[in-house]
């Protein structure tokens, strides 16, 4: 048996060996022959035109620059394709249906009053005047000026230490207005609870405020974040709702954070706010008596308040009327996997911050603005975010801290220094202060109308003497959902990896004819068709050279593949 298969391998070498002694067309003819052949099949628009032996030269020429200039027209337009891709991968739609507003929380809102020293507590009219022309304060009087500079509009005095101590804050709190001095009535239509029960204390840029519907400080902080406990109250703890789950689908009608059951007047918010004549102080805010009352449009219960960036008046002796409609961005799970800066949006668990529980955008940008002070000042303002260890700016370093916030606002407008900076081809973040949207948000949009509010005639009507309540000033405020629902905008996939490879293959189809087929086909000329012909017609043919006949093992291992794989 083994005598017999050598037999055979001998007489099939011999065969090789005689076909090697035959005239073997060169290298360069085989090598035309078979672009030829390739060109004669392949289903690329203009190549048969290209290979064909009986075309002249200029038909081939001409071929040949119709192809290159729709091979340039290809690939400028698949590297528009992929940049839209590439910067543009996002599209903001509308829900399929809408949403009722008792699936989201009622709006957060603070309260401000725009008395920030009471005259009949602190006195600061008076502390500037003989500051200012007597120059005979005392140590205790001169400190308490500057403390309470830090909460005026006009930096009347810079003098002040660099830094100070919790007692100033303490002092702040003190000489401002007091919740029963502030909040008359106030009604929550869903239940009986007290003014006391809805609102509370915050401290914010604008000094003492008062916020109905926010989280407690415990669940937007962290624990490292220092607590003035000493008189902030502590708020109400949610009960399982999150921005970007909801309420749980067994929450109770009166959950936490407060939810409006419908929409309309009925189901809102009345507050009845007040101040006093003798308390109002013309030196330290300015002309504008009333209360600001933080705009409604970034505010939701997990998001700490920014009242000098968004907010509107409701002035005293007026009633002011809010009809709110929420707008809600959600995101879709297709774009889970795009980096955050081409979805222009942060998960939850991809940006950490070092204060807040939670990420907002706003949330970020208050602890951008506080680690920016930090680094520039040496401090931070009363009112930031902080670790216990870290010094509260005093009246001093206030001309620093409105550098600082300037700077802050340069920064995010100038793109090119706050957001991503390219090193190398790749980008990083700048500063850790890429502050984008959450993917999941919640804002209200807000209408105010407001006309005078007659509540001397109330008195009046109700034969209550005024003279109880000297110098009384009041303003009424209701805020409400304008519509029982709205619509949702949700973040989808504008072009994912299918879209992108349909354009290109069709931009490929429609100007050369170029196919996934055309790829498999080249592999077919180049290794698989040309193995099969080395196969049927020997190596030495298509080589043109006898240098490799008497290299037997090389021409048995060749030889054998190409008839196994074709055969195959």
């Amino acid at each position: 048996m083994e005598a017999t298969i050598n037999e055979a391998e001998e007489v099939k070498f011999k065969k090789v060996t005689k076909k090697s002694k035959r005239k073997y067309p060169g290298f360069r003819k085989n090598l035309c022959d078979y672009i030829q052949e390739y060109t004669e099949y392949t289903g690329i628009h203009g190549f048969k035109y290209m290979g064909e032996q009986d075309r002249s030269i200029f038909e081939k020429l001409w071929w040949l620059v119709l192809f290159c200039i729709s091979l340039w027209i290809c690939i400028s337009l698949i590297i528009d394709t992929w940049k839209k891709w590439e910067t543009s991968p996002v599209l903001v739609s509308f829900a399929k249906s809408p949403t009722p507003v008792w699936e989201i929380p009622f709006p957060a809102l603070t309260i401000c009053p725009e008395t920030k020293a009471k005259q009949t507590k602190y006195n600061f009219t008076d502390a500037y005047d003989r500051y200012k022309y007597d120059g005979n304060l005392t140590d205790e009087e001169l400190k308490h000026l500057s403390d309470s500079n830090l909460i005026c509009d006009s930096n009347i005095y810079n003098d002040g230490t660099a830094t100070v101590k919790l007692e100033t804050i303490d002092h702040l709190m003190k000489i401002a207005p007091q919740f029963p001095e502030v909040f008359l009535s106030c009604k929550w239509t869903l239940l009986n609870e007290s003014c006391y029960d809805l609102f509370t204390p915050t401290l914010t840029e604008d000094g003492l405020c008062y916020t109905f519907n926010m989280l407690d400080r415990s669940e937007i902080f962290r624990e490292k974040v220092a607590q003035y406990k000493d008189y902030m109250k502590h708020g109400r703890y949610s009960e399982g709702w999150t921005l970007e789950k909801g309420y749980p689908p067994d929450a109770p009608k009166d959950t936490f954070p407060r939810r409006a059951m419908s929409a309309g007047s009925t189901a809102g918010l009345f507050l009845v706010i007040t101040a006093y004549k003798q308390d109002l102080d013309y030196v330290c805010r300015g002309p504008v008596q009333g209360f600001k009352v933080i705009d409604v449009l970034l505010h939701h219960p997990s998001e700490l308040p920014r009242v000098n960036r968004h907010y509107f008046r409701a002035p005293l002796n007026q009633e002011v009327v809010v009809s709110i409609a929420p707008d809600m961005m959600t995101t879709s799970p297709a774009i889970v996997e795009y980096e955050p800066h081409r979805r222009q949006c942060y998960f939850p668990t991809e940006k950490h911050l070092t204060f807040f529980q939670y990420y907002t955008q706003q949330n970020c940008e208050v602890e951008c603005l506080a680690n920016y002070t930090l680094v520039k000042c040496g401090c931070v303002a009363y009112h930031m975010p902080r670790e216990k260890s870290t010094p509260i700016c005093g009246p001093g370093k206030l001309e620093c801290m409105l550098e600082a916030q300037k700077s802050s606002l340069e920064r995010e407008v100038e793109a090119d220094m706050l957001n991503y900076k390219s090193v190398d081809g790749k980008t990083e973040e700048s500063d850790n202060c890429y502050c984008l949207p959450a993917c999941t948000s919640l804002s209200y949009d807000a209408e105010t109308t407001q006309v005078p509010y007659s509540w001397q005639k109330i008195f009046e009507g109700f034969r209550a003497d005024i003279n109880e309540f000297p110098g009384i000033q009041m303003s009424r405020l209701t805020v409400f959902f304008k519509e029982q629902q709205f619509i949702t905008s949700e973040r989808n996939e504008l072009y994912g990896l299918t879209d992108f490879l349909a354009n290109c293959g069709g931009i490929l189809g429609l100007f050369t004819g170029f196919s996934f087929l055309s790829i498999v086909e080249i592999f077919y000329f180049i290794y698989l068709r040309l193995v099969c012909n080395v196969k049927r017609h020997g190596i030495h043919y298509w080589s043109g050279s006898k240098s490799l006949i008497n290299d037997e093992n090389y021409v048995h291992n060749l030889t054998d593949f190409a008839e196994i794989l074709c055969e195959f």
